[in-house]
């Protein structure tokens, strides 16, 4: 198990390796957890065994000379955090994030060869961002910030990629306390969505300055942010995630084809607009509403329709894309903007939009909002 692992390496470090036979088992045991490679592990596993054949005494000095080289490296280290992260059990990302601290701890103690790499701060972050636990998403923040710093010391393998930027944007996406704008001494500061975003500008920008491919956004990158504005449920989600979603679009169109929009992001857009409608209709409802109910009502029917405009704009896309699946709208991207038109009572936007399902995505005059 992942426990067992962990537990074995703390412990074959923790006790330096000491001239034992139980200590060269517990080396080579974590070799396997580790997914030390298997040539090495099959010389220890052929050492240890003809050992059995010496005088118990032999037996100790080959111990101890195979535990000494199989000493825990940072390949060893990166792996079973790597599989603590990727385990998706309870706790994971902070159990792995507690290896990462043991492993920084080593190498300030003089052991250069322990090192961390971005594949390494990444699967803890994502393992952050799975764990759907409130605050998370400052753990991943945290451990990002770490990266740069490492990065700016000068330790090459801990800049932040794609990958960990999105990981962390992803953390800031999933995070249950999304919804809830942060307050300090009164004054509402940004939400988990414009983090999200925050540390998409920061992507950007950093692309922009270096030109270095391994920082560049991507689809998931702009995906992941409208994603964050749709789980964050404001009157505003929709506009945000329009201006994410063109930004990505213009991208694309300026010749990143790595930004090439998809089915996932204009269905993440829809649902933007769908969680603004919800939120414009519960203010109407609140007690508390500070805009007249005609102004409500109107804003939700703007949203109804654009998420039908952004549904015509998807099946255009990929019919002249010869049907393209990853433009193919799906059975959620449908039934979230009937959905939409559902709550602002646009009735005949509902069966346009069935006929438009029905008919496979194809546009036709009967499809087609007027």
């Amino acid at each position: 198990s992942m426990e067992t692992a962990t537990e074995m390496l703390l412990e074959s470090r923790k006790e330096a390796l000491e001239s034992s036979t139980k200590h060269a088992r517990l080396a080579v045991d974590l070799g396997l957890a580790a997914s030390i490679s298997l040539t090495n592990l099959g010389v220890a596993h052929s050492l240890l065994s003809s050992s059995n054949n010496n005088d118990d005494d032999d037996n100790d000095n080959n111990a101890s000379d195979i535990a000494r080289n199989l000493k825990p490296d940072s390949r060893s280290w990166n792996a079973v955090i790597n599989a603590v992260a990727r385990s998706r059990d309870t706790n994971c990302g902070d159990r792995a994030k507690f290896l990462l601290d043991e492993m920084g701890r080593l190498y300030q103690e003089g052991d250069g060869d322990l090192l961390p790499d971005a594949l390494t701060f990444g699967a803890i972050i994502n393992a952050y961002a799975n764990s759907f636990e409130e605050g998370a998403s400052d753990k991943a923040a945290q451990l990002l910030m770490h990266m740069e710093s490492l990065y700016q010391m000068g330790f090459e393998n801990a800049k932040p990629t794609t990958f960990v930027y999105n990981a962390c944007m992803n953390a800031f996406a999933k995070d249950p306390l999304i919804s809830i704008n942060a307050t300090t001494g009164g004054d509402i500061t940004m939400n988990r969505a414009e983090k999200a975003e925050q540390i998409l500008t920061s992507m950007e920008k950093r692309y922009e300055e270096e030109k270095d491919y391994r920082v560049m956004p991507d689809c998931i990158s702009y995906s992941t942010v409208i994603n964050a504005y749709a789980n964050s449920n404001t009157e505003e989600s929709g506009i945000h995630a329009d201006a994410i979603l063109r930004r990505m679009i213009n991208r694309y169109l300026l010749g990143d084809t790595k930004c090439r929009p998809n089915a996932v992001a204009f269905t993440a857009a829809i649902k933007a607009h769908s969680a603004a409608i919800n939120a414009a209709l519960s203010a109407e409802e609140g007690e508390s509403a500070t805009k007249d109910d005609d102004v409500q009502r109107k804003q939700a029917e703007a949203s109804a329709r654009r998420c039908e405009d952004l549904l015509q704009q998807l099946c255009l896309m990929c019919q002249n894309q010869g049907n393209d699946r990853t433009l193919k709208p799906t059975r959620v991207t449908f039934e979230s903007v009937i959905q939409a038109l559902t709550l602002a009572n646009d009735l005949e936007g509902v069966e346009r939009v069935k006929l438009l399902r029905d008919d496979g995505g194809i546009i036709l005059n009967n499809t087609r909002r007027k």
